[in-house]
Parts: C-alpha cells; sequence; structure tokens
C-alpha cells in the first residue's frame, strides 16, 4: 500500500493531524528537491546539486547526505542542524505528487497525506476536515503547496534550460567511506564561461543563468556537509553551524 493517498474527504474525514516536532520524516532523504524562491538561501547552507528524478527530469537539489539514503544534518533527536529547511520538507505530513502513469491530466500534481505518519491518526491534534471543508490549517498548506508546485515547474524548466545547452557535467563526490555518490550532476563552469551571446541571454531569460551560478556558488557550503557527515558516522552530540531552523507553525509554509 502506498503511504502517500490523495487528500479525500471520503478518506480522512474522521482522521486527524498534528504538525511535526521532528524531522524523521527526512531521516532518508539525502537529495531534497528545491524551488525557485528557496535557491538562494538554501545555497548558502548545504551545496546544492542536479540530479534525475524518478520521471527522468532533472531536478536542482540540496545535498543533505553524502551517503545514499542517509540524512546527515538531523542530529540523534531527528532535529535539523544544518540552517535552510527546505519547502518539501516543512509540509509534511502533505505532500504534492503526480499521479501514476495513465492516471490524471498531464502536469497535474495532488495534495497527498502519508497515511502511516506518526503525526497522522484518529486522536491527532488537528481536523482535516470540518462541515464538508478543509479546516483553515489544512488549506494554509493546500495554498502552499500549490504555490510550491508552481514554483517546482518554473524550476525544472530552468534546469533544462542548463541540461538543453550542455552545460550539466557529472560531479564526482564521494561518501565518508570513499564510494562514488552516483547520479549527481553540476554547472560546467568552463563550458558556461565559452557560451555565446544570444545563447547566453536565453539562458537569463528562463532563468536558468542564475539557478546555474547558484549550484556552482553553493559547493563552497562541501566542507559543511562533510563536517556534518564526520559528526554523523561518529555519533557525537551535534554541531551547531548555524541557529536551529524556527520550528514556530507560522513560519513553516513560507518562503520569507
Amino acid at each position: 500500500m502506498n503511504r502517500f493517498v490523495p487528500l479525500s474527504l471520503e478518506r480522512f474525514s474522521e482522521q486527524r493531524w498534528s504538525r511535526f516536532t521532528d524531522y524523521r520524516h527526512a531521516a532518508q532523504l539525502h537529495l531534497i528537491a528545491l524551488a525557485a524562491p528557496e535557491i538562494s538561501k538554501a545555497a548558502a547552507h548545504l551545496p546544492l546539486a542536479f540530479a534525475c528524478s524518478a520521471q527522468d527530469t532533472i531536478s536542482l537539489c540540496m545535498l543533505t547526505g553524502l551517503n545514499p539514503g542517509i540524512n546527515h544534518c538531523l542530529d540523534d533527536r531527528n532535529q535539523w542542524q544544518a540552517g535552510y529547511v527546505p519547502a518539501f520538507v516543512r509540509s509534511y505530513p502533505f505532500r504534492l505528487l503526480t499521479p501514476p502513469p495513465g492516471k490524471g491530466q498531464p502536469n497535474q500534481r495532488v495534495v497527498c497525506v502519508d497515511n502511516d505518519s506518526p503525526w497522522v491518526g484518529e486522536h491527532a491534534e488537528l481536523a482535516f476536515f470540518a462541515d464538508g471543508q478543509p479546516t483553515p490549517a489544512v488549506q494554509e498548506v493546500i495554498d502552499f503547496l500549490g504555490q510550491i508546485g508552481k514554483h517546482y515547474v518554473m524550476t525544472e524548466r530552468a534546469v533544462d534550460g542548463l541540461n538543453q545547452a550542455g552545460l550539466l557535467t557529472p560531479w564526482k563526490l564521494s561518501s565518508p567511506q570513499g564510494e562514488q555518490i552516483k547520479g549527481l550532476l553540476r554547472l560546467n563552469e568552463a563550458k558556461m564561461s565559452k557560451i555565446n551571446r544570444d545563447s547566453l541571454f536565453k539562458l537569463h531569460q528562463q532563468g536558468s543563468l542564475a539557478v546555474g551560478y547558484a549550484q556552482a556558488l553553493s559547493t563552497q557550503q562541501l566542507p559543511r556537509l562533510q563536517a556534518l557527515a564526520q559528526a554523523h558516522d561518529q555519533r557525537q552530540p551535534a554541531i551547531n553551524l548555524d541557529q536551529l531552523f524556527d520550528s514556530d507553525s507560522d513560519s513553516l509554509f513560507k518562503f520569507d
């Protein structure tokens, strides 16, 4: 059974949910997709990388771990310790997903809920629906996911512009154990420096230029991630590299 199921009155009229109190739901994410409004903030804290998704599209992601399936940005209490928290993680237990192949419309995205989440159940804090309509708290999440969904599409188009121009190249990164991390791409700065003016202008119009340079600049944050990975593997106390993300519910569904 799929953990994430579409949000509907039929499925969730009797169910309830609570806002998460830790980031255990991100513990197995070493790559987290980013939307355009959050790229500059993310790049100031951790390295960004281009990576292929399950739909064979290339996405810009925050690199949060140096081992597949391990998020090195969490401490032993599953609290985030790496500055900016991506919107993808903050919207949990909700997620915006594409329908299975053969179902839905092209580019359609559906608001879904993790039905196996520890923050979803009959005795949780908040209702999903009231009088047949989403509660204000749920509607806030739906609106937020609607915004971010549009930004994901824009970001994917910008990344596709870089790819079509041949400006992405494999990024050879290794795990703390010396194993190569597969599937990562980075901006080819050498090729970018030789691109002609017309192509450069086209990339600028697509938003590709800003995305590419943000990824390139973010590689300066690699030592920070390596330090987090080392601390994680050694089970040392959390390193306070930045102030912990403010988990106030008023700021969970904002980009600013």
